[in-house]
């Protein structure tokens, strides 16, 4: 079990207690003396837990104290001849600040989990929103969040890390939720699912595990990953290959929800890699829809700092949709999800209804851009996309003759205008839908 230090956040139990150790080194000790503890609020300078009396073992003591949900908190200890009454005039032997009790998420993924944005936008640190480092301390958290100075977490090093969506997500829920959050650093630029996958090489899936046994159990994880496996014979297996890690992490770090982020854009100019791009993207759509506790945000609608990393303004937004998804999906409070494509209905020659989940969805101008039915005769344009029976009525440019497959917003650089849900949150991309 690992000490709490300065800025610890502790994650909370089901019924809002965390058990907080702490030890060190006895002051010198003389008679009947005994090291005793308390646990103060910051805010207010009320106690939380009175003086108790620390164990010790030869020149060692330690304290294990059930803390409640909130904070922050002041950790701090004296030495007692034992009357209570005179330690208020007694010097403090040791003092720990700012730690909380609240719930802790892993950054998991690639580079725009690690964060590449490199422009100015509003996103700033906050007391309460803390981050467990590579170099093994907690702080707190502010960009870069995988900051590699100092790193003990050798196989996480690299240098070009800016923003990232974390930490816009961990600031409005501690806003909303009212207690402290902490984020665990482990994402690494330019990784891939293999790596994550402790059934395949598992190498940064490990290095997480060892931040794990530091920090104590957490509430769950951020995962935005997949530009790197948008590739021939890594696309088409991502599926299944998600499917079958998020069960190997779920059984060391309990049943934890996956919030996770849909691929953005990127610089591109090959029909190739714009059909790895869909498939990559339709997997992540799938994954939400068919997995229990695995959720899925776009960012299909964000602006890029080079030709394939979210600038800064996207990130802030990509960390809102994250925490709005978790409120509405974790916590049971007021939130939003992304509307996903349920089903694909042939209507006619030239006209097909889709469904989704979730608000009702507009296409602006009733324009279908980015829509595409493919059929034995390839590719065709969709022209139109109209509100109808709770989808959208989508007519195609010519008439296409079953099988059939549907695609929306597949491509690596899709349309400037997404269709929409009534609060304004974009669909999901998907690709290969079949029509029936």
């Amino acid at each position: 079990m690992h000490s709490v230090m300065n800025y610890t956040i502790l994650q909370r139990n089901d019924k809002g207690y965390a058990a907080a150790y702490f030890s060190g080194e006895l002051p010198p000790l003389k008679g009947n003396e005994q090291l005793v503890c308390r646990v103060i609020r910051e805010t207010d300078n009320a106690m939380i837990i009175p003086w108790t009396r620390c164990s010790s073992v030869g020149d060692e003591w330690s304290v294990t104290l059930d803390v409640p949900e909130g904070g922050l908190y002041r950790f701090e200890t004296k030495v007692s001849n034992g009357e209570s009454s005179t330690l208020e005039w007694v010097a403090r032997a040791s003092i720990i600040r700012h730690f909380g009790v609240g719930d802790l998420y892993l950054i998991t993924g690639q580079s725009n989990m690690a964060g590449y944005g490199r422009d100015p936008a509003f996103d700033p640190p906050c007391l309460g929103v803390h981050l467990y480092g590579n170099n093994g301390l907690w702080d707190i958290a502010a960009h870069p969040l995988d900051n590699s100075t100092d790193s003990i977490y050798p196989e996480n090093i690299e240098y070009c890390s800016e923003t990232s969506p974390a930490l816009s997500f961990a600031r409005k829920l501690h806003n909303e939720l009212g207690i402290p959050i902490g984020l665990v650093q482990a994402s690494l630029g330019g990784s891939s699912l293999a790596q994550w996958d402790p059934l395949e090489d598992g190498m940064l899936y490990r290095a997480m595990l060892r931040r794990v046994e530091v920090v104590g159990s957490v509430k769950g994880v951020l995962w935005y990953q997949g530009c790197t496996d948008a590739a021939p014979g890594l696309a088409e297996s991502y599926l299944d290959r998600f499917k079958r890690m998020v069960p190997c992490w779920r059984k060391d770090i309990g049943n934890v929800p996956f919030l996770t982020v849909q691929l953005n854009r990127v610089v591109n100019e090959s029909e190739e890699h714009d059909r790895y791009w869909g498939l990559l993207r339709d997997a992540q759509r799938r994954a939400a829809a068919e997995m229990d506790g695995v959720y899925v945000v776009p960012a299909i609608d964000g602006s890029l700092s080079d030709g394939i990393h979210n600038d800064s303004p996207t990130n802030v937004v990509i960390g809102e949709r994250l925490a709005d998804v978790a409120l509405y999906k974790i916590y049971g409070k007021v939130g939003r999800t992304a509307p996903s494509v349920v089903s694909v209905e042939y209507v006619n020659e030239t006209n097909i209804l889709v469904r989704f989940d979730g608000c009702n969805v507009q296409a602006i101008d009733n324009k279908a851009y980015g829509m595409n039915i493919e059929d034995a005769e390839g590719l065709a344009d969709c022209v139109s996309a109209t509100v109808r029976d709770g989808g959208l009525m989508v007519t195609c440019g010519r008439s296409f003759s079953l099988p059939a497959k549907f695609h929306a917003l597949w491509r690596c650089a899709p349309p400037a205008y997404i269709p929409r849900d009534v609060f304004g949150m974009p669909m999901l991309a998907c690709y290969g839908v079949d029509i029936t």
